[in-house]
This record gives C-alpha cells, sequence and structure tokens, in this order.
C-alpha cells in the first residue's frame, strides 16, 4: 500500500517528532492541548485529561514500536504530571476535568470519559515502566467510579458527577472498555476483564438496537433511548470504532463479536459516506442527521477494515486505501506540514480554527493497526503482539 507507506512516513518522520517536541511543555511535563494554524502552541487553553491520557498513550506507543524512540520519557514525565495535578486536585477522589498551564483547577468536574482515557493513559505508562502506583491509582480510579458515578440498581455508569449527570451516553462505555481491555491486556489479571465483560453485556443488551442495526448514543438515566431524534441516531465513527474494540476483546475473551461487528460496519459502511467522507451523524432510517465530518472517523475506519480483513472480510485493502487517500488529501498535513485539519462544516467551510492534540491518538493507532495487519503478509512469520 502506497498511500499507507506515505501517511505512516509522515507520521513518524514530520508529526510525531514535531507534536513530542513544540507539543510538549517541557516547563511544565505536560502536553499542549491545541496548536493554533501556525503551529504554535495555544498556551490559554484548558489541559484536559483526557488529551494528557491519550498523549501518553501515543508516545508510549511510539517509543515502543521505534517510530518516536524518545516518546517514552515524555509520556513518563506526562504521567507523572497527570497525576501530581489531575488526580485528586481538590481533595476529593477522581480525574478533574480540566486545569490550567499552571496546574490550577479550570473545571473540577468528574466525567466518565476523562476516567477512561486517564485510565488508559495510565496502561501505557506501566506498559513502557510497570511501577506499582500507576496499577493502584487505576484500581482507585475504577473504585471511584462503582462510588461516585454509578446510580443503582442499573449497570453503567452516569456522565459526570453532580445534581444533572444528563442521563446516558455510550461513548464514555466505549472508553472504559478500551481502558479496561488495556489493561487486561499488559496485566494479564482477570478483573480487568472482566470489566470489559460487564460494558459488553450492556453493548449487547442496551447500545445496540437489533431492529435498526444501529449503536444508540444517548439513554435516559434507566437505559431507554433518550427521546426523539437523539435516541434514533447513530455516529458511523462509533460504529466503526466498536468493530475494531470488538475485534480486539474477542481475542482476549473469546466471545463470538463476528456478528455485531458484522452489522455495525456495514451500516456505517452504508450510509454513513457522502461525497466519499464519513458524516458526523445518521438517522436510523439511513437519513443524514449532520453532514459535518471530522478526521478521526476516518481513522477509525482504517481501524474497522483492517481488522474485518483479518476476520476474512472482502475488499479492505481497497477500503483502507481510500481512507488513507481522504486522510491524506483532505485533513493531514494541514495547515501546517505536522498539523490536521479537523472538523469541517457540511459546506466544506472550517468549523474549528486550531489544531487538537486529541486526534494523534487516532492517527496513530489506526496507522499502527493498518501496518500490522495489510503489511503482516510481507513478513516471514506470525503476527506483532496486539497494540492497544
Amino acid at each position: 500500500m502506497d498511500c499507507l507507506e506515505r501517511v505512516k512516513s509522515w507520521c513518524t518522520r514530520v508529526a510525531l517528532p514535531y507534536w513530542g517536541e513544540v507539543g510538549f511543555d517541557a516547563a511544565t511535563g505536560s502536553f499542549h492541548e491545541r496548536l493554533d494554524f501556525t503551529g504554535t502552541p495555544i498556551i490559554t487553553a484548558p489541559q484536559r485529561t483526557l488529551v494528557q491520557g491519550r498523549q501518553i498513550a501515543v508516545f508510549a506507543q511510539a517509543a515502543m514500536s521505534g517510530w518516536f524512540p524518545g516518546g517514552g520519557e515524555r509520556a513518563i514525565r506526562a504521567a507523572d504530571t497527570m497525576i501530581r495535578r489531575h488526580w485528586g486536585a481538590n481533595g476529593e477522589p477522581g480525574w478533574v476535568y480540566s486545569v490550567a498551564r499552571d496546574g490550577a483547577i479550570v473545571d473540577a468536574t468528574r466525567a466518565s470519559y476523562t476516567q477512561a482515557f486517564a485510565l488508559y493513559g495510565l496502561a501505557w505508562a506501566y506498559r513502557l515502566q510497570p511501577e506499582a502506583r500507576y496499577l493502584a491509582l487505576a484500581d482507585q480510579t475504577f473504585a471511584f467510579m462503582d462510588r461516585h458515578l454509578t446510580l443503582p440498581p442499573h449497570s453503567g455508569f452516569l456522565n459526570h458527577t453532580g445534581p444533572d449527570a444528563g442521563g446516558r451516553r455510550q461513548n464514555p462505555h466505549m472508553h472504559l472498555f478500551e481502558a479496561a481491555l488495556a489493561w487486561y491486556d499488559v496485566t494479564g489479571e482477570r478483573r480487568f476483564l472482566a470489566r470489559a465483560d460487564q460494558i459488553f453485556q450492556l453493548f449487547e443488551n442496551k447500545f445496540f438496537q437489533p431492529d435498526t442495526s444501529i449503536l444508540v448514543e444517548n439513554f435516559k438515566d434507566d437505559w431507554q433511548p433518550a427521546s426523539g431524534a437523539r435516541g434514533r441516531t447513530f455516529e458511523p465513527g462509533h460504529h466503526f470504532e466498536w468493530v475494531w474494540l470488538l475485534h480486539t476483546y474477542a481475542q482476549h475473551s473469546g466471545r463470538n463479536v463476528q456478528p455485531f461487528a458484522d452489522t455495525l460496519f456495514s451500516k456505517a459502511s452504508d450510509f454513513g459516506f457522502s461525497n466519499g467522507m464519513i458524516v458526523d451523524a445518521v438517522l436510523d432510517n439511513g437519513t443524514i442527521a449532520d453532514q459535518s465530518t471530522r478526521s478521526w472517523p476516518h481513522t477509525e475506519a482504517l481501524k474497522a477494515a483492517a481488522s474485518e480483513h483479518l476476520a476474512g472480510r472482502g475488499a479492505m485493502p481497497d477500503m483502507a486505501e481510500r481512507l488513507l487517500k481522504t486522510l491524506e488529501t483532505q485533513f493531514l498535513g494541514k495547515p501546517f506540514p505536522a498539523g490536521w485539519f479537523d472538523h469541517f462544516n457540511g459546506d466544506g467551510s472550517m468549523k474549528v480554527d486550531f489544531v487538537p492534540a486529541s486526534t494523534l491518538y487516532h492517527i496513530v493507532l489506526a496507522l499502527g493497526e493498518a501496518d500490522r495487519i495489510f503489511n503482516q503478509e510481507n513478513k516471514p512469520t506470525g503476527r506483532a503482539n496486539d497494540p492497544e
């Protein structure tokens, strides 16, 4: 795949070195939240815990794969800063939503989505340096969620702490699923797989709607789909993201997820594209609900195509090539060589005027999976280790 090699080369030679240097705030030991269109850090932007967790994972993975050898030192330093600044920052347990560059709390909300990416980053820090403190903090995070982010008798987690948690959402659970699998992969400890099992049960019984073949995004507190269009809308990008996660879960659990993966993939492929690009949201009847488009659904579709190819689905190399070309021509290497356009409106105009660091997590993981799976036929032996 010529396009894969070009995009991988851009990632390893241009993007990772730049974000590892300019995108890393050496003065604070943390990663910048975003850069402007000239490639300059926007230091006034609050640093979200989720971005620190994602960047820790990115640079740990880049170091271990040889894509950016200096990434390990940055990942560990950022993990230590994240723990010091973001965990229990106002004397209460849990990971705060964001802090300022000087470490002052900007938003003390404890969101499930935030906890998920703190857990994910810690798993990769532990992979680099298997220190007991990372593992202990992962257990403390799950314990915090069990105590403060649950609503008995229903399973799963609230969106965030506080009097109005805004119903339930599948997205935080998807990333908690990812984090639990990452911890099981690195430790082999069954309690983490049990966490993934619980979330898979939610996926199987609540998120996935067999009558419409969609993954519902928004729910009431009792896990019934939200009223109106909010309960009938799916995001093609999340369909693709779950496909890859389900295949990863199957490798660890032995569960048969193929019917779910095939259905989600088909629904997103059949209704999620417009003018060759993946739209943000679609109604269950196939009508596009939001014509805008982001970079990350294309990387998630690339991961899904790679995992479905490994499972025997045909025409996946061709689809991967199309996705890579879309990424290459529409999103990556703009507006400066190491950057990316993140979000377009439906009319093609720019939706945001900055380059978010959070996207690098999608890019690196997708390219790693595509490289591992589509290039494996050229390797003399076996498969590489799973990179989740």
